[in-house]
């Protein structure tokens, strides 16, 4: 009886079981190089479900929606093609995960937090959906501004530790002047005034 051979999801070769791991997807991997592949994979796919469930958290706490429960599964389309960096014209190319991270997109939103306050005050939508792609077309546009002024804070950022690193060397050497002359003050006030002693 042949020893049956289980077929690698990763690289879709068939190996022997002495060779390959199970995982908790029930599936065999290779020991070699499938097995750390998938593991790369997984812990990329668990930290974009992360910042994907942190982005949709910020969408429903900047909109006033009841919970995530509520939120359009039809505008999930609209965040992966932002996030796949899909093209518009032309020849259609799948793309994976190319485009700006989810992290990225949530600080754009609360970049922009003010302009979409504004609009869902002067604006009048149609239904939910309507007002998430409005603000959504205010952060695709407010994207480069976001990246230029994070750009900005940080060289004042920078400037300002350099700043402070400056003022506070300064104020140790202040402190250490101030001792030395604090014990020639002393020092002085030990030694016996001649003078005084005839008085």
């Amino acid at each position: 009886m042949t020893e049956r051979l289980f077929k690698c999801p990763i690289c879709s070769q068939y190996g022997k079981k002495e060779n390959m791991i199970r995982e908790e997807d029930k599936r065999y991997y290779h020991l070699e190089y499938c097995h750390t592949k998938w593991k790369r994979d997984r812990a990329f796919k668990l930290k974009e479900r992360e910042e994907m469930d942190s982005l949709v958290s910020t969408i429903v706490r900047l909109h006033k929606l009841q919970s995530v429960a509520t939120f359009p599964r039809t505008f999930y389309p609209f965040i992966q093609e932002l996030r796949n960096d899909s093209v518009l014209f032309g020849k259609i190319e799948r793309r994976y995960k190319e485009g700006l991270t989810y992290k990225t997109i949530e600080d754009t939103y609360l970049y922009c937090a003010d302009k979409i306050e504004w609009a869902k005050g002067n604006k009048e939508f149609k239904n939910v959906m309507s007002e998430l792609r409005y603000c959504f077309a205010i952060v695709k546009n407010n994207i480069e501004n976001y990246f230029r002024d994070g750009k900005k804070l940080s060289k004042q950022k920078a400037e300002t530790e350099l700043l402070t690193s400056h003022v506070e060397s300064m104020r140790d050497v202040n402190q250490v002047i101030i001792a030395a002359q604090n014990k020639a003050v002393q020092n002085n006030k030990e030694k016996i005034d001649i003078t005084s002693l005839f008085d």
